[in-house]
């Protein structure tokens, strides 16, 4: 194989590949040929991977607008470049270590050290633009969730809550599913602001819904972060997908530059939301700005009105208030069936209601909390 073709890619931006590299330098570099083998040998056993299996990776993960706007419109100067491309992977991956090794000059010592493993590489440009069209390209195709104060980071390991994880306020939560379907099938949807006491499952409803629907990408805004959203926006718009972007726990002092410009992205400004996004937004104020002591003398004030304005932004305003005693039961009853612990109702109660009364509250989070105190209770033999 004439290695110089390692630096000739069309449609992946994959020319600064680590693996690529050292394929390319051992051919280019022979005093050093071993280190660089062995850097492929030595990368490819902590992965696990097989050479054709790093490549494969290695090109759904790439960041390629080629492949993106192809997934988007399907173009024949495209596609050729995408197998011109691939064609160049599946020679390397058709090379064995052997094979490879004789192809180097002068350095006896590859001949000591353990052959990788090919593996397979046997897809094609269809392959890969379908991927791309489900899944997004680079590090949306590899990542779904991600924070964002200037720069995209992912977040590895996302939590895993899910809908049925959830008790009660179904009413609620089938707002969020409805609107977030039709945001998915490109039908009006709403951003939603998300309203109640601390504890009720706001934002384990928005992480939820983002469990449910693969086909979403979803970016965390610290709302101390608000004030670069449009910045967020012009990057998102961009891609070829859809986005939630969360933002939880909202509250402004007043005279906050944020509180404006938050308003100023979801309803009255030149710059217009972007159709793959919407904001879905958690808060325990109903009164989102924080009134001074002026304001709250002044019954009936512009300033009341003004506190109120962000929230009447939000299309769909849902709201979460804490359980009276009965649905704090009743919530306590569901998570304990579903984590298998089964002692007398009474007791399960009994106990709910004494942590309760420890916790200052019931809420659906106390009540999680409760049945993860009682769990350990109960395998460690000890008294509840």
């Amino acid at each position: 194989m004439n290695l110089a073709k390692l630096n000739s890619f069309c449609a992946f931006n994959v020319k600064n590949d680590v693996i690529l590299t050292d394929f390319y330098c051992c051919g280019c570099v022979s005093e050093n040929a071993a280190e660089y083998y062995s850097d492929i040998v030595n990368i490819l056993l902590r992965r696990g991977q097989t050479l054709g299996e790093y490549f494969h990776d290695m090109l759904v993960y790439s960041d390629s607008p080629v492949v993106a706007e192809c997934a988007n419109e399907r173009k024949s100067a495209l596609v050729t470049a995408i197998e011109y491309d691939i064609g160049i992977i599946k020679e390397l991956v058709s090379l064995t270590a052997r094979q490879f090794k004789e192809s180097l000059s002068g350095d006896g010592l590859l001949f000591d050290m353990p052959d990788y493993d090919n593996g397979k590489f046997d897809y094609n440009a269809d392959y890969f633009i379908s991927f791309a069209r489900e899944n997004g390209t680079g590090i949306f195709a590899k990542y779904r969730a991600f924070t964002y104060n200037g720069e995209l980071s992912p977040i590895e390991n996302p939590d895993t809550i899910t809908l049925a994880d959830l008790k009660n306020y179904q009413v609620q939560r089938n707002q969020v599913i409805e609107n977030t379907l039709c945001f998915l099938h490109d039908q009006p949807a709403q951003n939603v602001l998300l309203y109640g006491d601390r504890g009720t499952g706001k934002s384990s409803t928005v992480k939820a819904i983002f469990n449910e629907f693969k086909q979403l990408r979803m970016v965390e805004v610290s709302r101390n972060d608000i004030n670069i959203l449009p910045q967020l926006f012009k990057k998102l718009g961009r891609i070829n997908m859809k986005f939630i972007i969360t933002i939880d726990d909202l509250a402004f002092n007043e005279d906050d530059e944020r509180f404006g410009i938050l308003k100023a992205v979801l309803d009255g400004s030149l710059m217009t939301r972007p159709d793959n996004i919407l904001i879905y937004a958690t808060t325990n104020r109903r009164k989102i700005v924080r009134e001074t002591a002026v304001e709250r003398e002044i019954s009936g004030s512009d300033a009341i009105d003004e506190s109120m304005s962000l929230s009447d932004r939000f299309g769909l305003f849902i709201t979460f208030m804490k359980p009276d005693k009965k649905g704090y039961l009743e919530i306590v009853k569901q998570i304990a069936e579903d984590t298998g612990i089964n002692i007398p109702e009474e007791k399960l109660f009994a106990a709910a209601e004494r942590f309760s009364v420890r916790r200052g509250g019931r809420s659906p989070r106390i009540a999680r909390q409760f049945i993860d105190w009682l769990k350990g209770r109960i395998e460690l033999n000890l008294e509840y």
